[in-house]
């Protein structure tokens, strides 16, 4: 099998490359294809092609090309690929996946995404786009559950989706003992006992359109939070690690260190240029701080691996690595938050409980972060993409066989509801310009010909099948942001969806029923024929309801609250409770639910189902292998016993 991997630069994503030696080392033949200069002249090229990869240029996507010069570049692009004989594509970052779905539409190449981090998605226009854009992957990896959670909650089907970070080599970054810590402090002019925080990051500038104003690392924010740090008497030295991105980055950099000149604190912050080793800073470091307004993991993975915690925003994935073990999470531009944490950790450096912290920040990136495993299962990821890509499609979209008749289907699209259902559309048809249009090789029934009923019915059900939130969306359900339902089906919502409101947040698991009317009223229709019972359901923010649970009329369920599995909801729901049974109960509180639930955590959320697997089978081997007779027995001990 033959893998090309694009990329849109080659400053800065080394992290391409153990995917692309992971793809050899399986029997891919594989090529990286990177724009011009890059191909030739950027340190990706150099350190692929003295590994022995073919390193080719890319045609697109073209940075700061015309409308005009980047289509060119698509249809040659398209061209480039098809002389490679090119089976899967691997493409990394917006603007690459942006010309490799186009350039390849209608191709036999399989297309497989892996986003490196969710900033696009802060754009309003953008993430609508993709809503819609996303479907032409045939496999998006997710660098993390975060982004994982994003497309699901624009619709992308969960077998289209792995969550796959790309790692760290854990064996290059490992915790530093007391001497390299010495060693690596007194290259860098430090004192042995001086708190040290250090920010590994470029400076990228202020986007217009996603969080405008500040650049997206948030420097801005952490330095404030370091001026409000030493005014209330904090000590140390805070490294600010990383150059400016390209010219613009630079001239930000400037601006900002002249605006933090004037702040407090500021003659203990130094500035220092991009580096190709971060590993002796790390090493020098009590703290790690990531200020992001928007992350995967960032540099909280490299400082995990090297034992060291971390403060950070609740940022996109951070949230995954950085809690009350691992170190301090905070919120997004919160400075006042982001001080109270370099104060408390420097209060308590080189204690147990900064050492627990280290330790735990450590087991965590061995949990989420191995580079080497990951790849590999990046590359098993891309081998079942091209395989289920590829097998015979079944029902109407399976190619007819010469002797059968072609079956028409009905392909709908966004703009189903608008087309023509009068006369005059009830005349075009077959011999109409441009009404001989294919799926695969089944040819378009003449959409103009359905009733406007039936091509609504049939856009809902495309809808279900792809698009759950825009399904509910469309049958009337108000919806807050990032809901995720699952297994959704035209019962879900009952017969008045559009009395039916759901806050942000809100996962609705397979089976539920909402009712929002009271069936059982129809046997007084004969003495009250007007009789209807119906009232509307309501449910708030961060609230989860469990496998085939049912909320009956006129309920309200709160904020943060749990329905567990099975439930039946007849009542009001207080915020922050959990519910079970028939008729639900408050069992109780979310805190308390939640910290069982970490307890009983086995820690794979964030693995491949391969992985998983492995983790699984090990770690309850023992239960699998006992006699389920024995557990009878024991039954039968205690039951004599009392």
């Amino acid at each position: 099998m033959k893998i090309a991997t694009l990329v849109k630069t080659g400053d800065g994503p080394l992290w391409i490359i153990p995917h692309v030696l992971a793809a050899r080392e399986s029997g891919d033949q594989v090529v990286v294809l990177l724009p011009a200069p890059d191909h030739i002249d950027s340190r990706v090229a150099r350190e692929l092609t003295a590994l022995g990869i073919e390193v080719v240029e890319s045609p697109a996507p073209r940075r700061g090309a015309s409308p005009a010069a980047q289509l060119v570049g698509i249809l040659r692009l398209r061209a480039r690929l098809r002389e490679l004989g090119v089976d899967i594509v691997h493409y990394h970052l917006y603007a690459s996946a942006l010309a490799v779905r186009l350039a390849t539409l209608g191709t036999r190449i399989t297309r497989v995404y892996m986003v490196a981090g969710p900033l696009y998605l802060d754009n309003t226009l953008i993430r609508r786009a993709e809503r819609v854009l996303c479907r032409l992957d045939h496999l998006l990896i997710a660098s993390s559950a975060d982004i994982r959670r994003r497309y699901a909650a624009l619709g992308l089907p969960a077998h289209r989706m792995r969550t796959l970070s790309y790692g760290v080599d854990l064996e290059r970054f490992s915790p530093a003992d007391d001497e390299r810590r010495r060693a690596a402090r007194a290259e860098l002019g430090l004192g042995e006992d001086e708190f040290v925080a250090v920010c590994v990051a470029y400076f990228y500038p202020p986007k217009r359109l996603v969080h405008p104003g500040q650049g997206v690392k948030g420097h801005e924010v952490l330095l404030a939070a370091w001026a409000r740090f030493a005014e209330r008497g904090g000590r140390g030295t805070l490294i600010l690690l990383g150059g400016g991105y390209g010219e613009a980055g630079e001239s930000y950099r400037e601006q900002v260190r002249a605006w933090a000149a004037r702040l407090p604190g500021a003659d203990r912050v130094r500035w220092v240029d991009s580096v190709t080793d971060v590993r002796p800073f790390y090493a020098a470091a009590d703290v790690n701080v990531v200020s992001s307004w928007s992350e995967s993991y960032g540099a909280g993975g490299e400082a995990s691996a090297c034992g060291v915690p971390s403060v950070a925003t609740a940022a996109g994935g951070l949230p995954e690595l950085v809690d009350e073990e691992t170190g301090w999470l905070v919120g997004l531009g919160d400075a006042v938050a982001m001080a109270a944490a370099l104060q408390e950790a420097a209060a308590g450096r080189r204690t147990p409980a900064a050492r627990r912290r280290g330790e735990a920040a450590r087991l965590r990136a061995e949990k989420l972060l191995d580079r080497r495993a990951l790849s590999h299962d990046v590359v098993a990821a891309l081998h079942h993409a091209a395989r289920v890509r590829h097998l015979p499609r079944r029902g109407l979209h399976r190619a007819s066989s010469p002797s059968s008749p072609k079956p028409s289907a009905v392909q709908p699209s966004s703009s189903s509801s608008s087309l023509p259902v009068g006369p005059s559309a009830r005349r075009s048809g077959p011999d109409r310009p441009g009404a001989g249009a294919l799926v695969g090789r089944v040819r378009l029934a003449p959409l103009a010909a359905l009733p406007g009923r039936a091509l609504r019915a049939a856009f809902r059900t495309y809808l279900l099948r792809t698009d759950p939130v825009g399904y509910a969306r469309s049958i009337g359900v108000r919806l807050g942001v990032d809901c995720r339902l699952i297994e959704v089906t035209a019962a879900t919502f009952g017969t008045e969806p559009y009395l039916i409101r759901l806050g942000d947040r809100v996962a609705i698991a397979g089976g539920v029923r909402f009712v929002t009317h009271d069936g059982a009223v129809t046997r007084m229709r004969r003495q009250h024929p007007d009789i209807d019972v119906v009232a509307p359901i309501r449910v708030g923010n961060d609230t989860a309801i469990g496998l085939n649970a049912i909320i009956m009329p006129g309920v309200t369920i709160g904020s943060d609250v749990v329905i567990a599995a099975g439930s039946v909801v007849m009542r009001d729901v207080p915020a922050r409770s959990l519910v079970a049974g028939a008729p639900a109960r408050v069992v109780t509180d979310v805190e308390q639910w939640e910290r069982r639930m970490l307890a009983r955590s086995v820690g794979t959320g964030a693995m491949s189902p391969q992985r998983k697997r492995e983790v699984f089978l090990d770690r309850f081997a023992a239960e699998l292998a006992a006699d389920p007779s024995d557990i009878v027995s024991t039954a039968n001990i205690v039951s004599t016993a009392n």
